[in-house]
This record gives structure tokens, sequence and C-alpha cells, in this order.
């Protein structure tokens, strides 16, 4: 049964699978190691190994659309979760700690979205609150928190609070970067979200039409102003450096051809 003498290899093989595209395998080996593990005696090592399988069984079952299956290995995962992190607090080890927290954040947010495409509002919600109560600078959780109500209502009717704390938590982000091609903003030492994503879901805090109040949406549309304001400046800071470099380049090649001078 896919190598099970070594969970901890399918896991990375279920991985590859699913960079690969290959959804249908990658499905079966994570369903079938996590049945093997939920009902195999663990020890440490195996619950850490049967939290990454969940992981991974909850990402593909969403990949693949199956949200009700999706909603129903999370609720397995956030259980084996809890037990792994009352291993790692007995244990003493922070950084194990805080690795942990912030997969869970990012398992939160992936329920909520499952939860989402159910037409779950309240339980979707609850989901990101609890990310957001473990990590309040998330804004990948605000945005879904925001773009959940937006899918399943049709309007922002209710979010007016979550409006607001999407616009304070954008104000506190140092503004746009561009990392590895990709223009975007965050908070802290939080994950990159792009502009793509964040303006998508302004463009709702914007339109008076989706139930949100004037003076909202007028802050949202300084937030566009200032987050395009700052996109432009780093594409044309580039422009800048790249002619910069071009013209020192120039600059050392050879006003005469030497070659051509020494052959003559």
């Amino acid at each position: 049964m896919f190598g099970m003498d070594d969970p901890a290899k399918v896991v990375v093989q279920i991985r590859s699978y699913i960079g690969e595209g290959r959804y249908e395998i990658a499905e079966v080996m994570a369903q079938e190691l996590s049945t093997h593990l939920l009902h195999s005696k663990r020890d440490i090592h195996l619950d850490a190994v049967l939290v990454t399988a969940l992981r991974e069984w909850v990402r593909i079952l969403h990949l693949r659309g199956q949200y009700s299956e999706a909603h129903s290995a999370a609720r397995r995962l956030a259980k084996a979760r809890r037990v792994r992190l009352k291993q790692i607090s007995s244990s003493g080890d922070a950084d194990a700690w805080s690795d942990e927290k912030q997969l869970e954040v990012e398992d939160l947010i992936l329920h909520g979205r499952i939860e989402s495409e159910r037409g779950r509002l309240r339980s979707s919600i609850s989901r990101f609150n609890k990310a957001i109560r473990i990590d309040a600078n998330h804004l990948e959780a605000r945005l879904s928190k925001l773009g959940s109500r937006w899918r399943i209502q049709g309007s922002l009717k209710g979010g007016k609070r979550d409006a607001l704390q999407l616009l304070d938590a954008l104000d506190r982000s140092p503004g746009v970067e561009r990392i590895g091609g990709v223009m975007g903003m965050r908070n802290g030492d939080g994950a990159l979200v792009s502009l793509d994503r964040i303006k998508s879901i302004l463009n709702g805090v914007v339109d008076p039409s989706l139930g949100l109040n004037k003076r909202i949406n007028e802050r949202g549309k300084y937030c566009l102003v200032k987050i395009d304001s700052e996109a432009a400046q780093i594409e044309a800071g580039e422009r800048e450096a790249d002619a910069r470099l071009a013209a020192a380049i120039d600059s050392l090649q050879p006003s005469m051809d030497y070659h051509s001078y020494s052959s003559s």
C-alpha cells in the first residue's frame, strides 16, 4: 500500500504528485496514508506525519473541488493538530511551536475557504476569525473573510467591521514590494499577498452597490490609489535601475575594435 513502511517518504511523493498536477493519485495516496495512520499505533514522530498527511489530503480535496470530503478531512486534521500542539508544548521547543501555529493559521484559512465553497458563511467566518486571533497581521485571512461574505451573500452587507479591519491592516503594512517577480503587500514577517488578490477585494469595498457606507468606499478608493502609486514607483525605479545598468555596461565597451587595430 504505497510504501506505508516509511510514511514520511509517502508524504514527499504525495507532494510531488500534487506539484505535477497528478491530483487523482495524490488524493488516493493521501487518503490511504491518513487512514492507515489514524488506525495505527503512533508515537510522536508518526503523530507529526499524520498531521502532515491530513494537511495534504485536505489540500488535494480542495484542489479537486470535493468540498464536503475536504471539510470532513479538515475536522480530522484539527483534532490531530491539537494532539501535536500539546506534544510540542510539552517539549518546550519554541521554534517548533511557532512553526506549527503558523501552519495552523494556513489550515484554518483553507478550511474557511472550503466552508465558503459549501455556502456556509458562519462556519467560514469562524475559521477566518480563529486564524486572525492567532496572527492578527495575516492579510490573507482578512481578505478571505471579506471575500467569503461577498461570495455567499452577493454583497458585503454586514461586513463593515471586517472592511475597516482590512483597511487598517493594509495601513499597517510597510507598503508595496516586489519579491520573486510578484508585486504584493504584507504585514510584519507574514507572507506576501499579491496585489491582484488585494485589489480584487478592494474593488468590492469601493463598490457602493455592495452595501458598505460611503466613508468606507472612499477610504477603499484612497487605498487603491496609494497601492497603484507605490506599484508604479517600483516599476519606474526598476526601469531606471535597468537603464543605469545598461548605460554602465555600454560605458565598459571599448570605443575601438582593438582586434581589428592590431591585425591591420
